[in-house]
């Protein structure tokens, strides 16, 4: 959908591991080496501005170089950022949830061998590894207006933080939210956002990408099972799991 060249996706990888993990040992040795990361990614993507302008092609980015709004295009700095946002968050977020959905159901055995029976039950099931894993742990907004919550006064202007996983098992919306259940509804997650203008612009695309590889892993390996453990990454914002070892009989030899 982007059109970055394949030989070129690997980088979009690296940059992505070494901005988001850039608490994390094993991506980063300093806070230049985050900046660093974030500085290559801006330039790689001034190269390809550069190139759809010139050869403009069928993807995302060569729309974003040609769109016009009221006579406005989108400066250099614009379009670096946007492309930022979009390579990192369209691809970071998406994988942490696959690996935390199946490590969901390798810890509930039950649900698996439930979703494994019953493939209807997919859908809802993508939408309970959404709120139990939340990959996006908070955002920050500023308060347009005084407000009172519980009886917390918050003024107009303060800043407040926003956590999702709270959010997505608060007793007052979801009576057994400690419990993952791969049938749940309603289940009105907002791990996408709440709502209005930060509402996930992804999250149509997102949902899909989940439910077509859990689709897949589900027949292909059905006997998946965890090889060793799990090892999280170190950050405060993504809740993303760096290795998870499996074994699986393949399918060639399941079927021989």
């Amino acid at each position: 959908m982007m059109g970055i060249p394949l030989e070129d996706r690997h980088k979009v990888f690296d940059w992505s591991n070494r901005m988001i993990g850039s608490d994390d040992p094993e991506y980063q040795v300093s806070e230049e080496a985050g900046m660093r990361a974030a500085t290559e990614m801006f330039m790689y993507a001034n190269s390809l501005a550069v190139d759809r302008k010139q050869c403009p092609r069928q993807d995302v980015i060569s729309t974003l170089m040609h769109a016009e709004v009221e006579g406005h295009h989108l400066s250099e700095t614009e379009f670096n950022a946007f492309f930022v946002l979009l390579s990192v968050a369209g691809n970071e977020t998406t994988r942490n949830l696959i690996s935390g959905g199946m490590q969901a159901l390798f810890e509930h055995p039950e649900q698996r061998a439930r979703l494994m029976a019953d493939s209807s039950l997919l859908t809802s099931a993508v939408e309970e590894m959404l709120r139990w894993v939340t990959p996006v742990m908070y955002f920050r907004r500023t308060v347009t207006r005084d407000v009172v919550i519980r009886g917390q006064k918050i003024g107009e202007g303060e800043k407040v933080v926003m956590y999702y996983g709270a959010g997505n098992r608060d007793e007052d919306v979801y009576r057994d939210g400690d419990t993952f259940d791969i049938a749940r509804s309603p289940n009105p997650h907002i791990t996408f956002g709440p709502g209005g203008a930060h509402f996930c612009l992804g999250a149509n695309l997102a949902r899909l990408e989940i439910r077509v590889m859990f689709e897949e892993l589900l027949r292909r390996l059905s006997d998946m099972q965890p090889a060793g453990p799990v090892q999280r990454l170190r950050s405060n914002f993504i809740g993303g799991i760096k290795h998870m070892p499996v074994r699986f009989t393949p399918e060639g030899k399941r079927n021989g």
